[in-house]
Order: structure tokens, then sequence, then C-alpha cells
């Protein structure tokens, strides 16, 4: 049957005759011209594209799925269960899950094809573009390798020519016919082309090399040497030799699993399309001195991958050998019979079949296989005896399949590494490499794009100019929020651009809205934000800006003066969307303290008895309830000592008063910010040694602060209070930009002793915690000092301003400390400490402009808490209408 072995662009035909060299140049140019509308394409439809094929490709039931068995089934010679294996792999190989993986771990730098992104440690910004026109070079009758190397070309959106080996062309052009199907814009179908010509020919060699820009060559080393010499210097020339794969098993994994078991998977590792694959082990070493003394030739765990190899002939029947093979195969038996006379050598096979071959030989050199499930077995004492076998074989091992611990692996990594073994990994998976495997000692994706570095730190304008424009162009709410904001080129003029309140987030955030978002929503999570004020507000952090928020946090956890020596209670709220408690949870994992992630549902005795078997040293959480922890500690210390020498909160403030207390309960405590920070914006600010109070390093690498007069929206001077807004510099998906926090602060001037050179400010208190009732300015600050000072008074508290006929009125409400009822004259107290620190209250009640307050003095834990939080609203403003 006449079948189409070739596909140019979008179109299958029949070669039968040779192809000329000026065909060739002509199909290599064409590729070249596809090149540039396809390196303009989004990504989305790449990823999109390629796991619509894969999904295509695993239909069983369908005509191409029945094509394709067909066509690799007598290309490869391989049994069907093993054609069926490999095409099996295919929906896997091609889903957006493992591509998108892959391209950000192999690449390096996620985003970089896209765009300007920044490398950790330089000072610059690094760009990639596709290479163009890239032709690969596949050999061998592994097809999966050829549509490998082509995934790889697509992925970094170059155009593609496969040439194939004399035979295999058919194979690859039905996969392409595949793509063709799938790909509704046609740019991808369109700048693949697949031919087939013997090797060795030597004028369309070099008819290719010339008429692309880059080449991937996959073959012996002869192979490698011919494309080199043919290309131009201006041609990139990737090579990637056939390379020999090993097992090691350690005693370890013959005690905890047994001889059989161990055999079985290299058995199955060395079964798998017929050990064509360069990760298929050849040789296996076992690594027992007191086996190699008593049993050389290792006879147990010979029969046992004997048995190994019965096992997986059953399951997946070896395909069969050509004339060569068999003489080969032949070959090696013959010898070790010879070698077995001798008595330095032991044979097990499948004789008369050739299914399998399992030859144990004292001499521990490597040996290279003749394939087709033909395993060389040797004892050895150390794992240097296996660095010394291998030794000769230098560069050419890729994978090392270690039946044995973690440790073990990272010993024979450290023994087999500087020999160019480019993989260590379990035996058993020695065919089976997760996305961003290194393959041959390197990436073969990063030699499908070029990298070009801007150097030079981006200044403040820049950062900020081309993230508002990023927002402006990607962002339907940004669209029209800088509507008549012309391009910012100056700290001037990205003050033109209209401050972003909560109130913008909730109407254009999830679940009602998407509008702030610049790309639809993929790898990422959400948190809930403002649960304290009213409705709460969804914030979504792709994967990335998550993990750098993460980053900062641990940062500023260590600038806080966490070490490893540390044990850290996380007492924060968990779930419910509540970003505190997984925050502290992932950023832990960053340091090296450990974690004890108790969280604050639980009882306090059962919080106290964790902190105490497990001698914590830091506790973080919200104030208020460590509040109520750090009082019931007071009352029940005898019970639950702990070594604490660190308190890290965060969600709300902790005066004065507040630290005072914990100080009495846990002397000689560190009270400190865990960060300064809000959901909205993620990190904002931490804490060094050196910053008493609510003073705090802005994180410049990722927050641009401005500190505004309210009444002008302009900058205040140097220590003068305003408003704090900020803008997230690497916060891309749902951009945050000049965004209103709600507190007050002031810059502080001179540097910090610490030595940083980040920026320090001042948290003053929310911007609504100066109240303006009755002629009076009240700071909630004040009435905390007030409340502190009155015996038997908690510091949790809540004032409630109405409107009255006669004007305004105050209630506030108070909780005791403990459960014992607050002592008599509590009242008159509370309302003497109140005229003693609100100096404007006192003189409102004087001039009779404001009424005396409404005094509630209630049982701890009385005061209404927001249940998502378990924070308190400190000021209820009833004279606010909605």
């Amino acid at each position: 049957m006449r079948k189409n072995n070739a596909y140019l662009f979008g179109r299958s035909l029949r070669r039968s005759g040779p192809w000329t060299p000026a065909e060739v140049e002509k199909i290599c140019r064409r590729a070249r011209a596809a090149a540039a509308p396809l390196a303009a394409a989004s990504p989305e439809y790449v990823l999109d594209t390629l796991d619509a094929v894969g999904r295509f490709c695993g239909d069983k039931k369908g005509a191409w799925y029945r094509g394709a068995f067909r066509e690799m089934k007598e290309y490869s010679g391989f049994s069907a269960e093993t054609v069926a294996l490999l095409l099996d792999s295919l929906p896997r190989m091609f889903s957006r899950a493992e591509t998108e993986k892959r391209l950000a771990l192999e690449v390096g730098l996620p985003g970089a094809l896209e765009g300007c992104v920044p490398r950790d440690g330089y000072a610059g910004e690094v760009t990639a573009s596709p290479r163009g026109a890239v032709l690969h070079v596949t050999a061998g009758n592994v097809f999966i390798g050829a549509i490998d190397s082509l995934l790889m070309g697509m992925l970094t959106r170059n155009a593609n020519v496969v040439k194939a080996s004399s035979g295999g062309g058919a194979a690859i052009a039905h996969f392409a016919r595949a793509l063709k199907k799938c790909d509704r814009r046609g740019l991808l179908a369109s700048s693949v082309a697949v031919l087939e010509w013997p090797g060795g020919a030597r004028e369309l060699e070099l008819a290719a090399a010339s008429s692309v820009d880059a080449v991937m060559v996959w073959g012996g080393e002869q192979a490698v040497s011919a494309w080199r010499s043919a290309a131009p210097s201006t041609v990139h020339v990737a090579g990637f030799g056939p390379k020999m794969s090993l097992a090691v098993v350690m005693p370890s994994a013959l005690a905890a699993e047994g001889a059989a078991a161990v055999a079985e998977k290299i058995a199955r590792d060395a079964s798998f399309a017929e050990q064509q694959a360069c990760s298929s082990p050849q040789d296996v070493f076992i690594v027992d001195p007191a086996l190699r003394r008593r049993d050389p030739l290792a006879r147990e765990f010979r029969l046992a991958l004997a048995a190994g190899f019965r096992k997986a002939a059953a399951e997946i029947p070896p395909g069969p050998l050509s004339f060569d093979e068999q003489a080969e195969l032949t070959r090696a038996r013959g010898l070790a019979k010879i070698d077995a006379a001798a008595g330095a050598a032991a044979l097990e096979s499948a004789f008369p079949s050739t299914d399998w071959t399992v030859i144990a030989e004292k001499d521990a050199r490597f040996r290279p296989s003749p394939l087709n499930r033909t395993l060389y077995l040797k004892c050895v004492d150390s794992l240097g005896d296996v660095a010394k076998a291998v030794a000769a074989r230098r560069g050419m091992i890729q994978t090392a399949g270690v039946a044995g611990t973690l440790a073990e692996r990272r010993e024979v990594a450290r023994r087999l590494s500087p020999l160019g073994v480019a993989r260590i990994t379990r035996a058993g998976a020695m065919l089976e490499a997760p996305p961003g495997s290194p393959h041959d000692g390197t990436f073969p994706m990063r030699e499908l794009v070029r990298f070009t570095g801007v150097e030079g730190a981006p200044s403040a304008v820049d950062v900020l100019s081309e993230l508002t424009e990023h927002a402006r162009s990607k962002s339907p709410f940004y669209r029209k929020h800088l509507r008549g904001v012309p391009p910012i080129v100056s700290e001037e003029g990205f003050r033109k651009v209209p401050l972003l309140t909560k109130d913008h987030i909730l109407a254009n955030s999830p679940p009602d809205s998407t509008a702030m978002f610049t790309a639809p929503v993929r790898g990422g999570v959400y948190f809930a934000s403002g649960g304290s004020t009213g409705s709460p507000k969804y914030i979504f952090f792709e994967d990335r800006e998550h993990d750098k928020v993460s980053r900062f946090f641990a940062a500023s956890m260590m600038s806080a003066g966490l070490t490893g020596e540390d044990r850290v209670a996380n007492l924060f709220v968990a779930g419910n969307l509540w970003s505190s408690w997984l925050g502290v949870e992932r950023a832990l994992a960053l340091t090296p303290a450990v974690s004890v992630p108790v969280g604050s549902a639980l009882p306090l005795p059962v919080i106290a008895a964790y902190l105490r078997d497990f001698k914590v040293t830091v506790i973080v959480g919200l104030p208020s309830f460590l509040l109520k922890f750090a009082e019931f500690i007071r009352e029940h210390r005898k019970e639950y000592p702990f070594p604490l020498r660190t308190i890290l909160f965060g969600g709300e403030y902790a005066g004065p008063e507040m630290v005072r207390f914990f100080r009495s309960v846990f002397p000689g405590v560190s009270v400190r910010s865990v960060a300064y920070a809000s959901v909205d914006a993620g990190m904002i600010g931490y804490q060094c040694p050196h910053c008493p109070g609510a003073v705090h390093h802005l994180f410049e690498s990722g927050q641009y602060m401005e500190i505004l007069d309210p009444a002008t929206g302009l900058p205040v001077k140097p220590g003068a209070t305003g408003e704090l807004v900020v803008t997230v510099l690497q916060k891309r998906h749902m951009p945050i930009i000049r965004f209103r926090v709600g507190d007050l602060g002031r810059w502080v001037e001179g540097p910090c002793r610490c030595g940083r050179a980040d920026r320090r400010f001042e948290i003053l208190g929310r911007c609504d915690d100066r109240i303006h009732a009755g002629g009076a300015h009240i700071f909630v600050g004040d009435i905390s000092r007030a409340v502190a000072s009155v015996r038997g008074l908690s510091l949790n508290f809540q004032l409630e301003i109405s409107a009255g006929k006669g004007g305004d009125r105050l209630k506030l409400r108070v909780e005791t400390r403990g459960a014992a009822p607050a002592p008599k004259g509590t009242e008159a107290a509370l309302l003497a400490a109140l005229r003693k620190n609100c100096r404007d209250m006192a003189d409102s009640l004087d001039m009779k402009w404001l009424a005396p307050p409404e005094l509630e003095v209630l049982p701890a834990g009385a005061i209404e808490r927001v249940a998502r939080t378990g924070k308190i609203r400190r000021v209820i403003d009833r004279r606010v209408k909605a």
C-alpha cells in the first residue's frame, strides 16, 4: 500500500524518489518564512493546541489512533503491546499541565518568551526569542523521540523541519496530520515539515544546514560531527549522541524489598522499547562487598532478573529481531558461555528464544549491551568501584537507576556526576523522566531559544510605566480607569493615575467580575480580603506571584530574627480563603525554622499543650487572639511552660500597652511585626531588629510606596504624616496600582543601623482610626491607651458612633480580663482615663459639644467578632449610610 511519508506545511504527500538539494533548501527557507508569525503567537494558543493534539491522539477508537498503530508498529518493529504503550504516552506528553511545567523548567525563565523578565542576582532583565527555523535530525526506531523533539520546537514557537531516517517519515507525517486536525488557527500545522532521506547524503545535509537557524541532531557521534561540519558558523547545532545507562542496587533495597521485587523493576526498565532508549539500563551493579566475596556472580539476583524478564515478556512481548540484531545477541551469549566455562561468568537466557538474556561477570568494567533485553550483572564493593567501572565511558552514561534510599541516590550522584551522568532516578522509573529533567547533562529546550540581556536595573519610572501600560492594554477595568492618563515618563506623571480603592476592587473582582484581570485565571490561588469592614474582596495571585510573596514573607521573618534554632507555632486562622495561615506555612518552608502549624481553632489548653510539648520558641498570629492566649497562659503558666522568645504579630496593630502586657506574661520576649502586608498588595514592609514600634523597611524590590497628603493628593514633606499608597511592582495578573492601603504613616529619614538600603516608614494607624465626632478628633490609639490603664479590663474594645438629636453620640464597649467580673467603679475609672488620654474628647465634653460616652463593660469574649477572621471591628460609624 502506498503511504504518505512526507508532510509539507499542512499538506501530506507520498514521496517515492529522493529529494534534491534544491527542494530541501526551498522547504527549509519556507520554514524560515513561517517562523515570524508563529513567534508572535500567544503561548495560550500554542499550549491549548498541543493539549488538544494529545487528547485527539489518545482516542483509541478513532481512525487516527488505528492508523498510527499500524504505521508505528511497521516502522519500529516493536510488539503490539510496546507500540500501544508508546502511543498511550502521547496524551500526557502533550497535556497542558505537562508542557507548561516543562517549558518553565527547561527554558528556566518563565515569561521570557513573552517579554523581558528579571533574573535573580542579575542587574537587568532577560528576554528569549525562538531561533527561527529548526531542523530536527532524528535516528533510530523509537519514534517518540522524534515527536518529542518536534514538541520542544513547537513549545518554543519555532518553525520545524523533521528529517526522519529512511522509513520513518510515514509515522511522523501521520502525527503531523493529527496536528493539522487540531490546529484551528493553522499556525502550528503550517510551520511544520517532515521529510525522510538516508543518513550520509552530504549534498542534502549541506542544503538543509545552510537554510535553517538551528539543527537538533539525535544520533551517533559520527552523525553529530557530520552536521556540525555541514552547518555554517551562524547556524546553531546541538548534538545529542547515543547514551547508555546503568542500574545500581544497594543492600538497603534488597533488605527492604527483596531481590525479586528489585530485579522485576530493573527488568521492566530494560524491556520497554527493547532497550532502544538512552535511559534503558544495560549494566546492573550490586554494591555489596559481602555478596561479592560470597557469590561474585550473584546467583539469586541473576535468577530474579530472569524471572523479571519472563514476567515482562508476558506483559510486553518482545518484537522480532533483525538479522544483525540476532547476530549481535548470539555473539554476546557465545562469549558469555566461554567465560562461564572459565568460571568468570554465568549466563541465563530464554534460549532458544531471543526474548531476554542475563550475563553475570566477575569483570566489573561497564560493558555495552547488544540491547533487546540483555543485561550485564556485576558485583562490586563500593560506589567508588562503580565509578571506576564506568570511567572509561566518561560522557556516555546518561541515567543511573538506583534501588536504594534518597541518601544513596544523592551519593550516587556525587560519585557519577563528574563522569557525565545526567540523571539519577529510582530503579523502575528510568524511562519516566519528570518535566524539567536534564537530558545529556543539559536542557535541550534552551538550545531552541536565544537569550538577550537588557543590562542595567530598571528605574522606578521604567517599572511603573511598563506595569501601567500592561494593565491598560490587558485589563478591562484599567482600560477605563486609566482613560486620559498619558504614558508614564516621570514619577510626577505617575501621580496622574487615579487612586485605587477597595470599592474598585470589590466591584471588579470575582465572583461578580474579572475586569481587573489581565488574562484568564490559570495556576494560582484566591484569597479573601476586607472582611473586617464589610463584604470580602477576592484577590487572585498567579503561581509565580504567590511564590514571590512567600519569599518576601520568609525574608521578613528572617529579618525579624527567625533562625534555624526556632520552632514556630502558627496561630493564625486557617481556611475560609484566609491568607495569613497559609502564607506563614509557605514562608516557613523557605526558612531554616521548624513549623508547628497549630492554628487558632483548638481549645486554648490544647494549643498551650502543643507549645509546651514541642518547646515552641516563636508564636505568630493575630494580636487579638495572641492577647487572649497570653491571658490564658498568665493564669496557667505552671502547667504550660515553653521557651518563648519571640512573638510575631500581623493583621492588626499591637500598641505599646499590648506589648507591655505580652512582656509581663513572657518576660524578655521580643515582640515584632511579622510583616506589614495586605491581602490586596501582598508583602509591603518588614522589620529588622533596629525597627522600633511600627517602623518598617519597605520591600523596595516589590513595592512602590507614596505617602500622600489626603487634602492635596501630593507627597508629604519628609517626616510629615500622610496616607500610604502602594503599587505592587510584580503583580501583573491582577495589577494593584496606586492602592489606598487605608493606613497613615510617615517616612523615617536616615540610614538604618542594620545597614539595609530599603527605606523605612512608620505606620501611624488606620486612616479611619482618626474619628471626627462632636468637634473632637479622637484617635483609636488614644482610646487603646485609656482602656489599658484601667485595672481589670482587657485590651479588646469597640467604639460605636451614631447621630442623635443633640449631635454625635459615642458608645464604648470593653471586655473584662479573664472570667472575673469588673471591679466596682470600673466605669468611672474608664471615663476618667478617656478624659486624660483623649484631650480633644475632654474639651468637647466640657464645651457640651459631645454628650458623655455610654460605657458598656462586658464579659471576656462578648464583643462580636467578624466570623471570617476573628477580628473585632474597632470602630462602627453608624452615621455613614450605605
